[in-house]
């Protein structure tokens, strides 16, 4: 008998489990290699590349609906240095 035989089930389980986990690996090695990483198309103060024109009704709706509640939100809370009381948290208001 040769020693690779004489090796017991959950052995060889684990030999296979550790090629499997190595061929992970150089898989992962090889892809990341491969990939280029993209420039990023628009800084944040920039707006979207994307035309209005391209866009349906919908979307230019639910568009103009973000931007209002952004709008409110920053007149609402974007000025304050001090932070919220735990009552305007719950909702319920200084009373």
């Amino acid at each position: 008998m040769t020693a690779l035989s004489s090796i017991q089930y959950p052995y060889w389980l684990m030999i296979a489990g550790l090629l499997l986990l190595m061929l992970g690996f150089v898989g992962l090695a090889l892809r990341q290699r491969g990939v280029e990483p993209e420039p990023l198309a628009f800084s944040s103060d920039q707006g979207p590349s994307e035309p209005e024109a391209d866009l349906d009704q919908v979307e230019v709706y639910n568009r103009a609906a973000k931007e209002k509640r952004m709008d409110r939100w920053a007149e609402r809370f974007g000025d304050s240095e001090e932070p919220l009381s735990s009552d305007e948290k719950l909702g319920q208001g200084s009373k």
